[in-house]
């Protein structure tokens, strides 16, 4: 049983004319409520990869299931339950949150969507459960007003998380998710995720650089290069006696920072 399935999707992009392979043909099978890291440098093709999963990058060859469902030949107008049933938390909160929305306007908008309004089980965006969102990441009620501006760095992807997770979903792609921050609230943000994931039962795909982190959230880790997934195992295995070049290059980096 699969929540998300890549079956020999790949993807490619036309650069000045020429073809470029940001992801070969891959297989990839994400089990509801496993957690499983992608790895790999700058460019390698991990996030291509994770918004491959959601549908927000069409394959160039091959199939993307989602629940047992092919979403590659479905329109936009109905994706509705798949945009009900996927998150994502991006990389920087500065660009992920409307600068002109509101805290209580960002938090709402997933819950706004009419195919979630059809659902018995999802409440109505009103004051009490917007404030519930909001202090279920650690953010005071009284911030609903508030715009992203008048947040620290840390505070605005706890709205993001919030966002992400209002609308109860049963997937969510993290990319990067606290690169962007100071290192002094990673540790809070990372930990806060890492206990939505576990209370909500979620299956998450965490994007990441950093295998210290992919190894604190993740059971199993897919690690990319050049578009091709090179190597794929349990976290510990992997990581701990890696078989391909290209992956003891990545911990022997880790190793030496």
């Amino acid at each position: 049983m699969s929540i998300v399935e890549l079956r020999g999707a790949g993807v490619t992009y036309r650069r000045g004319g020429r073809p470029f392979v940001a992801l070969h043909p891959s297989d990839v099978v994400i089990r509801p409520g496993e957690r499983v890291g992608v790895v790999g440098g700058s460019g390698s093709g991990k996030t291509t990869m994770a918004r491959l999963m959601l549908g927000l990058v069409p394959p160039s060859e091959g199939d993307v299931l989602f629940d047992g469902r092919s979403i590659v030949s479905l329109p936009e107008r109905r994706r509705g339950w798949l945009r009900a049933a996927a998150s994502m938390v991006f990389q920087d909160p500065n660009s992920s949150l409307n600068p002109r929305m509101r805290l209580r306007d960002i938090v709402a908008e997933p819950l706004r969507s009419p195919v979630l309004q059809g659902r018995g089980d999802v409440p109505a965006p009103t004051v009490d459960v917007l404030a519930g969102a909001l202090q279920g990441v650690g953010i005071d009620a009284g911030m609903l007003e508030r715009y992203p501006h008048q947040l620290s760095g840390g505070q605005r992807q706890r709205i993001a998380i919030a966002r992400a997770l209002i609308s109860d979903p049963a997937f969510l792609v993290a990319d990067e998710p606290v690169s962007a921050l100071d290192v002094s609230v990673r540790a809070q943000v990372l930990n806060l995720l890492t206990d939505e994931v576990a209370e909500r039962s979620l299956a998450l795909v965490l994007v990441s650089h950093d295998l210290a982190i992919v190894r604190h959230m993740c059971e199993r880790v897919l690690v990319v290069e050049r578009g091709r997934i090179v190597e794929q195992g349990a976290v510990g295995d992997v990581l701990d006696s890696p078989q391909h070049p290209y992956t003891r290059a990545l911990v022997d980096a880790t190793l030496t920072l």
